[in-house]
């Protein structure tokens, strides 16, 4: 008994969130009438008519849906198409989007909804971002996944994608938020990334199968990124960027907010620098975000702030061998690769960060090169090697 009526009850939601323009305006004005969709569904043009603040084209809409809609019908292709549906009137819709004043009444989804009790952080920037961006939004959604902590974003180009990427690196759960249908791909190129999505996380969305990815709704799109996490990473943003509108409302929901800084002079670094200026966190390291992330979570753990031994496994030139050789680093080595980070250093900063002599770090650094620990960006100018 219980399971048909969930199945009438999801049946009625799934189709009033179909309604060709459906609203939250809409969705006021009907649910401070009715309980809920089947009752919706219930009433007469006159009854409609009589609903305050309910516009003629509205009621229009919602008789043209009854007339055209077939509720079994629809609902079986739903399923059909692996697309999941959860209304607010279902316990398990996500409580944190449940809190926003506009909660949407209905959320579609692949996948899997994120885990309640999960801590859970936003990445998101620039689409068009730098290559260093790039690689430190991976690196630290690469650790966050390490630590059990879900990685949420966008699935656009760029910052959103490496968050997604770093994540699926630890074999962590990542889940992206769509400006369009969940059976819509965007953008297309990312359909690998989209199934490895879904199987280690979901995807979701408040637009109905289908809807394309049109401009606007990728401001309400942000909201739900920011609702869902516990805190919001900004990679890199332009001072008029999206990622600047999620981590308004990140604001406004009472979320915290960190951002990456940069060069004054960089395009890229300008909206993370002013959300610095204006208060916002900073993220000076992977380890420190950590720590300052579980603070917040109120379980800081013990995370070392020394840099991680890496371990990689590199061929040797011969590859016909096919044998597998593992490298320590010697002592010297130790201390040249310590004082590299994900941006270049000349030899000169080199030899005063380490206090060797040059034939020392000169020996060091053609170790490191040989043992594809580091690599050299230009003359002189070295940076650790990412994977």
């Amino acid at each position: 008994m219980c399971q048909k009526k969930e199945y009438e009850m999801e049946k009625y939601a799934y189709w009033l969130c179909c309604i060709r323009d459906w609203s939250y305006r809409m969705q006021k004005c009907l649910f401070r009438e009715c309980a809920d969709a089947k009752e919706v569904y219930s009433l007469s043009r006159k009854e409609l008519e009589k609903i305050p603040g309910l516009m003629h084209k509205d009621i229009e809409h919602i008789i043209e849906s009854k007339q055209t809609w077939d509720t079994d019908g629809q609902w079986q292709r739903l399923k059909q198409a692996g697309i999941s549906f959860v209304s607010l009137e279902q316990a398990h819709y996500p409580p944190q989007i449940r809190q926003l004043a506009d909660a949407p009444y209905g959320l579609f989804y692949r996948g899997s909804l994120p885990e309640t009790h999960k801590f859970r952080a936003a990445i998101v920037g620039a689409r068009m971002c730098s290559e260093y961006g790039r690689t430190i939004a991976r690196e630290i959604a690469r650790e966050l996944a390490k630590h059990d902590v879900s990685v949420i974003s966008g699935m656009a180009r760029g910052i959103d994608a490496a968050g997604h990427r770093g994540a699926l690196d630890s074999g962590g759960d990542t889940y992206a938020v769509f400006g369009c249908g969940v059976d819509v791909c965007y953008p297309s190129f990312h359909r690998q990334l989209y199934y490895e999505i879904v199987n280690h996380g979901g995807v979701m969305s408040e637009y109905p199968p289908g809807t394309k990815p049109e401009g606007f709704h990728f401001p309400q799109r942000n909201r739900m990124i920011s609702a869902l996490s516990d805190v919001v990473l900004i990679i890199e943003a332009k001072e008029k960027s999206g990622s600047l509108i999620t981590a308004d409302f990140a604001l406004e929901q009472g979320k915290e907010v960190c951002a990456l800084p940069g060069r004054i002079t960089d395009a890229l670094s300008s909206g993370c620098n002013q959300l610095i200026a204006q208060g916002a966190g900073v993220i000076l390291s992977v380890e420190d975000c950590l720590n300052e992330l579980f603070v917040h979570a109120g379980r800081k753990k013990n995370i070392s702030q020394k840099k991680p031994e890496f371990t990689h496994d590199f061929e040797e030139a011969n590859q016909n061998s096919g044998n597998l050789h593992k490298f320590s680093l010697e002592k010297d080595e130790s201390l040249v690769y310590g004082c590299l980070g994900l941006l270049p250093l000349d030899i000169e900063e080199i030899l005063e960060r380490t206090g060797l002599d040059v034939q020392t770090v000169c020996q060091a650094l053609s170790a490191l090169l040989q043992k594809h620990y580091i690599e050299e960006v230009f003359k002189n100018c070295y940076k650790i090697m990412t994977k």
